[in-house]
């Protein structure tokens, strides 16, 4: 690595640590004064309070890395810029996307770090965050996640839809439930009703004591067979109906790809919607490459602001411009979500939505002010 490169990679680096650890301290208030007054309600300890800041710690940091990259190349840039830096680099024939270079080079090594620590540290101290939320302060009798089910209900594949009373995932048993089969017009088919249900070893339920009743194409009952035991592939298994399909995108964006993925392909097994999930998914690779988008839109800005005398105009105005394009961003992600969940886009495209129009923008200005 050349003396330049080290230069220019120090001035980088040093607001950088500086920016995430500022901006990451006052996501967390705000999240405090938001939280704080409902956690108060349980009476926890202090202990269980800071450990549950604490676990949240590394999620906040990954949301502010993208934006601390982009005011940490600005802040860079536009120091060397007020001291004549830039200008006697110029000078002595180092070009505009030579000094760009080393900074995209460390803005993509930490958009690999991201996405690294996005799919390990970040799910772990999510779920130890909820935890201590859920059971140590909430105190709760139960784990939220326990796999128990009141009053459920599911889709499952065929066109089926099922309701039973209680649900044990570790047991593998269902209390008293109903099976509705519909035709692709929404008329119902057949109904199955059961006392309850055990998960067997081949792959289906063994329903206990119940009626299977088949409906013509006007919705008469044709057939009706009682039985006291009927073994029946519902097509889902205990931890298909463990998924919850009312989970915020907050919560999703907490979770590693694969879990995920395992969540939206057991939806699309049970014939559920699984666009949501499918969507924070490819938003969760897309966002790491959020750093080297908004660094190389921050390398070109600083040569559009005033410099010289005015460079602490130049200092303020592209103080604004970075922080608004940070804001931006988040705005374009929110946007593509929900464009993606509603199928108005494409899944990948709402996801990359603004990782591209960012990249359009960045490389039109550096090449602007490369010319």
């Amino acid at each position: 690595m050349k003396k330049l490169d080290r230069y220019i990679l120090s001035e980088f680096l040093s607001p950088l640590a500086l920016v995430v650890a500022g901006l990451a301290s006052l996501v967390l208030m705000v999240q405090m004064v938001d939280q704080l007054p409902r956690l108060r309600e349980w009476h926890p300890t202090g202990a269980q309070v800071a450990l549950f800041y604490v676990f949240q710690i590394p999620y906040l940091v990954t949301q502010v890395v993208p934006v601390a990259v982009m005011l940490a190349t600005l802040i860079s840039l536009g120091g060397l810029a007020r001291g004549s830096e830039l200008t006697a680099m110029g000078a002595g024939g180092v070009s505009r996307m030579r000094v760009a270079l080393p900074i995209l080079a460390a803005a993509l090594a930490i958009s690999l770090g991201l996405l690294l620590v996005s799919e390990t540290v970040v799910p772990a101290a999510s779920a130890r965050a909820r935890y201590i939320q859920k059971v140590q302060i909430e105190k709760r009798n139960v784990d939220w996640d326990e796999p128990w089910r009141d009053h459920m209900a599911k889709n499952l594949p065929g066109g089926r839809q099922m309701y039973t009373t209680t649900f044990d995932a570790q047991g593998g048993t269902l209390g008293p439930l109903i099976v509705m089969g519909y035709n692709g017009d929404g008329q119902p088919q057949s109904r199955l009703d059961a006392a309850g249900a055990h998960w067997q070893a081949d792959d289906r339920w063994l329903l206990g004591k119940g009626v299977e009743r088949v409906f013509d194409a006007k919705g008469r009952e044709k057939s009706i067979h009682f039985f006291d035991s009927k073994a029946e592939d519902l097509g889902a298994n205990p931890d298909d109906f463990m998924v919850d399909l009312d989970r915020r995108v907050e919560d999703l964006m907490q979770l590693s790809i694969a879990e995920l993925k395992s969540v939206a392909d057991r939806l699309r097994e049970t014939g559920a919607d699984d666009r949501q999930e499918r969507v924070c998914m490819q938003v969760r690779l897309s966002y790491p490459f959020s750093c080297l988008i908004l660094a190389l839109l921050g390398v070109g800005l600083p040569y559009l602001f005033p410099s010289g005398k005015r460079a602490l105009t130049g200092a303020a105005v592209g103080l604004v411009v970075s922080l608004s394009c940070g804001m931006l961003y988040l705005v374009f992600i929110q946007v593509g979500v929900s464009l993606g969940t509603s199928s108005a886009l494409p899944i990948v495209l709402s996801a990359w939505l603004g990782d591209l129009v960012f990249a359009v923008v960045g490389t039109m200005v550096l090449w602007k002010v490369n010319r």
